[in-house]
């Protein structure tokens, strides 16, 4: 199984498709809005590949965008998801998916590596 930082590698290419892809469907701006915290788990996650000294804060970091990744669609889809055209619900759905995913791994690895401690 690969290491976590190159998990959340994964996860942040795959928001940043879902970002420029509904992008490039509608033209609108704020269908990038999965790219944003994509970028930010790939400098974090390139940065804890980098410096295995500082992976740690790197990673807790990162975890922190990722429920703020999941937290902006969660209260979008409860507040209008009625009113959300099909591509802003699967948007919305995909980002949550993603970045919800990505903090049940992290979450299992912190706990994994505080067991072993």
């Amino acid at each position: 199984m690969p290491s976590l930082p190159k998990q959340m590698l994964l996860f942040a290419a795959l928001l940043i498709v879902l970002g420029l892809g509904a992008f490039l469907a509608s033209g609108s701006q704020t269908a990038l809005m999965p790219a944003y915290p994509g970028v930010v788990l790939a400098i974090l996650g390139g940065l804890a590949i980098a410096f295995e000294g500082g992976r740690r804060h790197l990673m807790h970091a990162a975890a922190v965008v990722a429920l703020l990744g999941a937290l902006a669609p969660a209260a979008a889809l409860g507040i209008r998801a009625a009113q959300m055209s099909p591509l802003a619900l699967t948007v919305n759905l995909g980002m949550l998916a993603l970045c919800g995913g990505l903090l049940i791994l992290m979450v299992r690895s912190f706990i994994a590596a505080r067991r072993a401690t």
